[in-house]
């Protein structure tokens, strides 16, 4: 995302003030579009895998749960890397100024475009999170009832107690990250849609191309807020998550005192 965003965010913030380069350079109005759609593709896919990985270390299945391992992970993380890299290629060859926009040469290329970031970086990701978080919903209730009935009192033990909260915490930021995920993509994504769908409209006014720039500028900038806003929402979503923070932060401040000890204590001669 810091390569999506050194691309599109900066040379938004500065259109602001000077000539748009995305409008002057080609070179630049490819590379724009291409690092940027790589990037945030390659970011949505893998959060959706991690989405995956949770379902699979929590299921009962043992061949699944097989899945969820850090060597697997670096696959997926690769393959993903990879797939991305190839797929956005058609920015270089349709992407051109024409005018004084950067725009597709082709209507059916931007319409391939469009449905490219609509289902699969919308509607497929979306889907498979929502569908793990179902499951990882009904796995973790399987696993709460299993413990509950192998547990003979009916006092909860401070273990259980820990569990049922760390359980709830964490489908509490699972639900946040899904929902806050919608709300920021999908004005994004329905001005794809509209942008591919309007690129044949002949004579448009200065007005609507005024109109659609500061939509484009806008829904961009949103769809750049998710991954900036994860760590804020996650703080604010899960008090196991503050702690863990506290935690961590603790443990820094606790090294850093005594490394400064170290270094300042005096050797005896």
């Amino acid at each position: 995302m810091l390569v999506a965003m050194n691309f599109g965010l900066v040379s938004r913030i500065i259109s602001a003030y000077q000539p748009d380069p995305q409008t002057i350079i080609n070179a630049f109005c490819k590379a724009r579009t291409y690092f940027g759609q790589s990037s945030v593709m390659s970011y949505r896919w893998m959060l959706t895998m991690a989405c995956i990985d949770r379902y699979t270390s929590s299921t009962d299945n043992v061949r699944l749960r097989k899945f969820a391992n850090p060597h697997v992970a670096s696959r997926v993380i690769f393959i993903i890397v990879i797939v991305w890299i190839i797929v956005p290629f058609h920015n270089w060859i349709f992407l051109n100024i024409n005018g004084s926009a950067c725009i597709w040469s082709s209507s059916f290329v931007a319409t391939y475009n469009s449905a490219l970031v609509v289902i699969f970086g919308f509607i497929v990701p979306t889907t498979v999170m929502m569908t793990c978080a179902v499951f990882i919903n009904n796995n973790l209730r399987h696993i709460r009832n299993r413990r509950r009935n192998n547990v003979s009192t009916t006092i909860e033990s401070p273990a259980n107690r820990l569990f049922r909260v760390r359980e709830r915490q964490t489908l509490i930021m699972l639900y946040v990250e899904i929902i806050f995920y919608i709300i920021f993509t999908l004005p994004w994504t329905i001005f794809t849609v509209y942008n591919a769908l309007s690129l044949s409209v002949p004579n448009k006014t200065s007005d609507r191309i005024a109109i659609e720039g500061f939509l484009s500028f806008l829904t961009e900038t949103i769809a750049y807020l998710y991954p900036t806003l994860s760590f804020y929402l996650y703080t604010l979503a899960s008090r196991t998550f503050r702690q863990e923070l506290v935690k961590v932060k603790s443990a820094i401040m606790n090294n850093r005192n005594q490394c400064n000890n170290r270094v300042r204590r005096i050797v005896p001669i």
